[in-house]
């Protein structure tokens, strides 16, 4: 039996680099030799025994199954195929939609599958059954459903590749802001997922994109990438800032990738009147609001996940070079090196980090 290497989160804080049988892919599956998977900032939840795809497509806690091997920001190449009819994709180059829904819920009936509750998603949940190790990318190879290795062009770079995922995420949030031409914009946080919402934006025709965040370092990556105005949390005040300079009116959309009690009302306060403040990043605090906030029809809503089509769509921003992702990949390591990788992901503020990327 073939053998690879592996990061198992065997319990939480317990991510162990194991030597696991090679995954054989079913029917309607490919296996990937993994080329990149990037840590994203729900992988770091995972490791502490969170379940933060239940808390923001649910709405309720889950603990995870053990034996996971985590990791779905994934790209790589087609090496082998469950089934005859697909011996042509040996060799593609594709990216991963990570997840699959079950197509016969109600959400998946009306056409809103990135709410299913009983998807299959790549590296967490405990919606897999008769497995040994659920598949992730942290991994040398990784099994996917074939219609979910999606091509990806050339000049696209593995790397850049594991944030397509993200990517469709931030598309999805554009579009629950309803961000359209002439439409000013701010943008609470200003990791990965922050930063491309504040391109999409642009790219969905936002003329005034305002990124905050409490570190330099994003900030200065988010101007760089076409934030109009950048705002340090912890040296300006923001809300006056941002109603300054809308001339008092507010912006039209407000994303907030931090989920917060304090960016949440300071989202709420910087919001125009018919304008949408999109949370991102959901947790269990409990939070008190005035109900005044949303008055003017201001909606509060959130984002999850993404539809299928939005990840083509991130395919063709990033191929076309409308929105860059290589600037905020602060920090590359290898799969031997899983350990530190993570470290410098939960630490992001002593190293200075904003994506972190492995290859095996």
């Amino acid at each position: 039996m073939r053998r690879m290497k592996a990061a198992v989160l065997e319990a939480p804080k317990r991510l162990v680099l194991k030597d696991v049988p090679v995954p054989s892919p079913r029917t309607d599956e490919v296996l990937i030799k993994v080329g990149a998977c990037g840590i994203c900032g729900s992988d770091v939840r995972y490791y502490f025994g969170e379940n933060p795809w239940a808390l923001h497509t649910l709405g309720v806690e889950e603990g995870m199954p053990p034996n996971v091997i985590l990791g779905h920001e994934v790209a790589g190449e087609i090496v082998e195929v469950g089934s005859s009819e697909l011996k042509d994709r040996i060799g593609e180059r594709v990216g991963v939609i990570a997840f699959k829904s079950c197509g016969k819920c109600f959400q998946c009936r009306r056409g809103m599958h990135n709410l299913c509750a009983n998807m299959l998603h790549i590296g967490h949940d405990g919606r897999w059954k008769g497995v040994e190790y659920v598949p992730g990318g942290f991994a040398e190879y990784m099994p996917i459903w074939d219609d979910k290795a999606h091509p990806i062009p050339d000049n696209i770079s593995y790397e850049e590749a594991t944030q397509l995922d993200g990517l469709a995420v931030a598309v999805h949030a554009v579009g629950r802001g309803g961000v359209g031409p002439g439409d000013s914009v701010a943008i609470i946080g200003q990791g990965p997922i922050g930063l491309m919402i504040m391109q999409v934006s642009k790219v969905a025709g936002a003329t005034m994109a305002i990124a905050i965040d409490v570190r330099e370092t994003p900030l200065e990556i988010a101007s760089k990438l076409g934030a109009d105005v950048t705002l340090n949390s912890r040296k300006e005040r923001v809300v006056e800032e941002v109603l300054r300079i809308t001339h008092g009116e507010g912006v039209m959309a407000v994303f907030d990738t931090v989920g917060s009690e304090e960016t949440v009302i300071q989202g709420l306060k910087m919001l125009a009147r018919g304008g949408r403040l999109v949370l991102v990043a959901l947790s269990k605090r409990k939070i008190t609001i005035d109900l005044t906030m949303l008055s003017g029809e201001r909606i509060l809503t959130s984002s999850a996940n993404n539809l299928y089509h939005e990840y083509t769509i991130a395919v063709n921003l990033l191929g076309s070079g409308k929105v860059k992702v290589k600037p905020f990949i602060t920090h590359v390591f290898s799969l031997d090196e899983i350990e530190e990788a993570f470290k410098v992901a939960i630490h992001k503020e002593d190293y200075d980090a904003i994506k972190v990327v492995v290859k095996p």
